[in-house]
């Protein structure tokens, strides 16, 4: 009798697992892409749209401003809207963002942020979606590293 009650406990136990791994594989807010295709694109900055390419665009497109600061001077765009970082993930904000036809452009002041929005909708399965990159000169290495000889390791 004691081994039935163990052997119910058992079951019990492994039902409630099952039902935990069903309902966590049909969240929707799991990742879908492949990680390496999201590393490809960043590392080719395939994903990053200067204004010029932005403007030759000839398919329908809407920038996204996820960051605190307007969209500067020099891009004057009426196809524009602001949605914070912050409530990127609201239900009302994702449907405002599956109902764009076309591609999606992220813009921030600060790059870093524009790039941690691009991984989260390329993650939910966004498709076409870039970052619009103000800055057209980025920081080069100038110099050639030299170690420092005065200090002598021993």
């Amino acid at each position: 009798m004691n081994l039935f009650k163990n052997l119910k406990i058992v079951i019990l136990v492994i039902i409630v697992l099952l039902i935990l791994v069903i309902i966590r594989n049909s969240n929707q807010n799991i990742f879908k892409q492949d990680v390496k295709t999201a590393l490809d694109a960043a590392q080719n900055n395939s994903n990053l749209l200067s204004p010029d390419q932005l403007l030759q665009l000839k398919s329908k497109w809407l920038v996204v401003n996820v960051g605190g600061d307007d969209l500067p001077d020099s891009l004057r765009i009426q196809n524009s809207i602001r949605l914070p970082f912050e409530k990127l993930l609201d239900k009302s904000n994702l449907k405002i963002l599956q109902e764009v036809e076309g591609d999606l452009i992220l813009y921030s002041a600060d790059v870093t942020t524009a790039s941690k929005a691009w991984v989260i909708l390329n993650q939910l399965d966004f498709k076409n979606v870039f970052i619009l990159n103000i800055n057209t000169n980025p920081e080069e290495l100038k110099y050639k590293f030299q170690p420092d000889t005065t200090a002598r390791l021993e």
